[in-house]
């Protein structure tokens, strides 16, 4: 049996295409038809991979006088390629939201407290103001009834918001036109503390939440 017979014999025994030959072998499909129909023959390197890939001696290919080895072992499995080692490393931003969502599930609380603490710089802003409103307020009036000011012996003792209107409806005195500026004083303070209120109920109800939010998350 000649070198092409065995060539073509043996590739079709291990069940193997011109192609997955080729490949083994490292040359092209062509290159293996041409070996096959005799029309060239394979350089030393190229002969001792086919050995390889068929099991077989190079000295049993070259030998003509030798028939085909019926007992030769099946040639060794082609190594499967081995997959680069993955990076243990995440990729730059991969999990960033689910970080971020752990991070918010077990801290998130902390903005509530933050808030709440806002609210109550602002509440006691609004409580400092209004004493101060008031307090000055209070000294001018006394001033006034020292210097024997219209007044009628009567003192308001009540919010200033509604000194004028009480005032006006018992005919006591026309207000001094200093309540209505206290009036307008006082607002500020005033919104500052229903304000920081407000913040500091919804801070710690936020805050509550958010940590048995976290809690049932864990």
């Amino acid at each position: 049996m000649k070198l092409n017979e065995k060539i073509a014999y043996y590739r079709r025994e291990r069940k193997l295409s011109q192609e997955e030959l080729a490949a083994r072998v490292g040359v092209s499909r062509q290159a293996v038809s041409k070996w096959e129909l005799g029309e060239a023959s394979p350089d030393i390197g190229k002969l001792l991979a086919l050995a390889k890939a068929f099991g077989v001696t190079t000295d049993h290919l070259l030998n003509e006088g030798e028939g085909p080895e019926r007992d030769a072992p099946p040639p060794p499995e082609a190594p499967a390629p081995v997959p680069p080692p993955a990076d243990p490393r995440p990729e730059l931003g991969t999990n960033l939201p689910g970080f971020l969502g752990r991070m918010v599930r077990r801290w998130g609380w902390l903005a509530g407290v933050y808030l709440a603490l806002q609210g109550a710089g602002l509440t006691l802003f609004g409580l400092i103001g209004r004493f101060m409103v008031n307090g000055f307020f209070q000294g001018v009036d006394n001033m006034e009834t020292g210097f024997g000011a219209p007044g009628g012996g009567w003192a308001y003792s009540g919010p200033p918001e509604f000194e004028a209107a009480i005032m006006e409806e018992l005919g006591i005195a026309r207000p001094s036109p200093l309540s209505r500026f206290q009036s307008v004083m006082l607002a500020i303070p005033t919104l500052a503390l229903v304000i920081g209120l407000i913040m500091v109920i919804g801070g710690l109800i936020l805050a509550y939440a958010l940590w048995k939010n976290g809690k049932r998350g864990e």
